[in-house]
């Protein structure tokens, strides 16, 4: 498969997860799944959002250059980032995934609904300002917790954390400079934690 090619079957993935506008995690047979645990913001996990956007493989006319760059490091899941890199943007998200033999390896998905800036997570950020995080490697990791009821009711504790410093956000260009610091996503199918640290980037069209 060529490399465009694999760049539309990439968005086409993504396009699988659109709810009524909002993005929806995947489970782990790749469908649309339920996070689990009670739900504050009328049952659906936002995540992989929607419109199969912009397929391109990254910058300019140099095909030789990536067109992300990412240093960043996880604990508790292995994605694999160091296949061929393609950035794809839609109308809410930039996302960047790594392809090998014509598949999906991982994703990373960001629907940034602030300015950039500090950004502190946690599941009520999530629901309150609609901001999505999803990484995607045979499962979903998200930036809501797995019992959000539970944490949004105050009987349990909150999964989710850490910071992003947004430097870029910018969708129509395809820019996104961004810091992970500590930053913790729960699986909503099996309740295990990722932690990621580390600066990713895209170079824009």
């Amino acid at each position: 498969m060529t490399r465009t090619a694999s760049a539309i079957s990439f968005s086409i993935l993504l396009s699988l997860g659109c709810d009524d506008g909002r993005p929806a995690t995947l489970d782990d047979g790749g469908g649309r799944g339920d996070a689990g645990g009670g739900r504050a913001d009328g049952g659906a996990v936002p995540g992989s959002d929607a419109g199969a956007g912009d397929a391109g493989p990254g910058p300019g006319a140099d095909a030789g250059a990536p067109p992300a760059v990412v240093g960043l490091t996880f604990e508790g899941c292995a994605p694999d980032f160091g296949g061929d890199l393609v950035v794809t943007t839609n109308a809410e998200s930039i996302a960047v995934g790594s392809l090998r033999g014509g598949g999906l390896a991982a994703s990373l998905q960001l629907a940034l609904a602030e300015p950039p800036g500090t950004i502190a997570l946690s599941t009520r950020h999530r629901v309150d300002s609609g901001t999505v995080i999803n990484l995607v490697i045979d499962s979903t990791w998200t930036n809501i917790a797995r019992d959000s009821g539970g944490v949004l009711g105050g009987s349990v504790p909150d999964p989710i954390g850490g910071q992003l410093v947004v430097r870029t956000h910018d969708r129509a260009a395809a820019r996104l400079d961004v810091d992970f610091v500590g930053v913790t996503l729960q699986n909503p199918s099996t309740g295990v934690i990722c932690r990621i640290d580390g600066r990713l980037e895209t170079l824009g069209r």
